[in-house]
């Protein structure tokens, strides 16, 4: 399972720290894998469990932008609910990180969880997918 990140490469090196940083890494790994999808001992299993580099984007119009993908995720007898607190927890996790590392602006943010089964996309909704998206939203910072 890896979270990785995509970010414009217009952005401030910051962020592409940020995301690579062993403190992200760290938070991904107790708050996430542990956390949300019951993991236990993540950071004990570190080519199952990794946050891998960023990548930069081609941005057009001088928009910002950080897509951040979790990968490699299996069902596992897991729960559409424990995918879905890994989703939102996931999306809190980079909204933070670039609020403390972009000193002034805004980036787009989005968030995927992509899986090996389906699952419920939205509780109630009677929709599947293996592929779960968080609504893309704006992170401003002044």
């Amino acid at each position: 399972m890896k979270v990785k990140a995509v970010i414009s490469r217009e952005a401030p090196m910051t962020l592409f720290a940020a995301f690579s940083s062993a403190a992200f890494a760290r938070t991904f790994l107790q708050n996430v894998v542990s956390g949300c999808l019951g993991v236990k001992d993540p950071a004990e299993r570190p080519a199952e469990y990794y946050v891998q580099e960023p990548d930069p984007m081609v941005a057009v119009g001088g928009y910002l932008g950080v897509e951040l993908r979790l990968t490699g995720v299996s069902r596992n007898g897991r729960t559409a609910k424990q995918f879905h607190d890994a989703l939102k927890t996931l999306k809190d996790l980079a909204a933070r990180t670039i609020t403390e590392n972009l000193t002034a602006g805004r980036v787009q943010l989005f968030v995927v969880i992509v899986l090996d089964g389906d699952v419920e996309t939205k509780p109630g909704s009677g929709q599947y997918s293996n592929v779960l998206e968080s609504d893309a939203i704006w992170v401003e910072t002044n």
